[in-house]
């Protein structure tokens, strides 16, 4: 048998055909870190902005001393606070495991806390606070930024879980542990 010229042609397509299936996983695996770059980088710019409102928050005097909203102004401070501090850890997080499920959670944690801080510094009742029309303006062109890159990043997430749940690539897959990613 193994001097069997068939034998010696199929040996060698099936080790042609993991070795390419192998490099297919690598590349969308690498494919779906390479998509987070984008995504990162709006990402760490609605963090600045955050940051940046904080600032602007802080510098409000009549925040801390307007009577009666002592408490609104404290916990809209702490909101900001955390949410910036979530982002943070995040983000860093992400950076470093892309595809873990428990990186992405976070992340999509720390981009609801940074919605609902940013929600409440410009909500109607805290109009004592003074956040200039330039961070309103750039936090506005983040959300028409952040959507297609989200998109794409989930996209890129969705082509590599077909990749390794199809079989036979499944097996390869699961012989050198390439694991799901979760999308955000």
């Amino acid at each position: 048998m193994l001097s069997s010229r068939w034998f010696w042609i199929s040996l060698a397509l099936l080790v042609f055909w993991a070795l390419g299936a192998y490099n297919r996983l690598v590349r969308l695996r690498a494919q779906v870190k390479q998509q987070f770059g984008p995504l990162e980088s709006v990402l760490l710019a609605y963090q600045e902005v955050v940051q940046q409102a904080v600032s602007a928050a802080a510098a409000a005097p009549q925040l801390w001393d307007t009577p009666g909203n002592s408490d609104l102004g404290h916990s809209l401070w702490t909101r900001l606070q955390v949410a910036a501090g979530l982002s943070t850890v995040a983000i860093a997080r992400m950076q470093s495991h892309t595809l873990e499920k428990d990186s992405a959670q976070a992340l999509h944690d720390a981009a609801a806390e940074l919605q609902d801080a940013w929600a409440a510094l410009i909500h109607p009742d805290a109009y004592y606070i003074h956040i200039p029309q330039t961070l309103k303006q750039r936090w506005l062109e983040l959300d028409l930024l952040v959507q297609p890159e989200l998109t794409r990043f989930n996209a890129a997430i969705l082509e590599y879980n077909q990749a390794i749940a199809q079989y036979p690539a499944a097996l390869l897959a699961k012989l050198f542990q390439f694991q799901p990613a979760t999308p955000l």
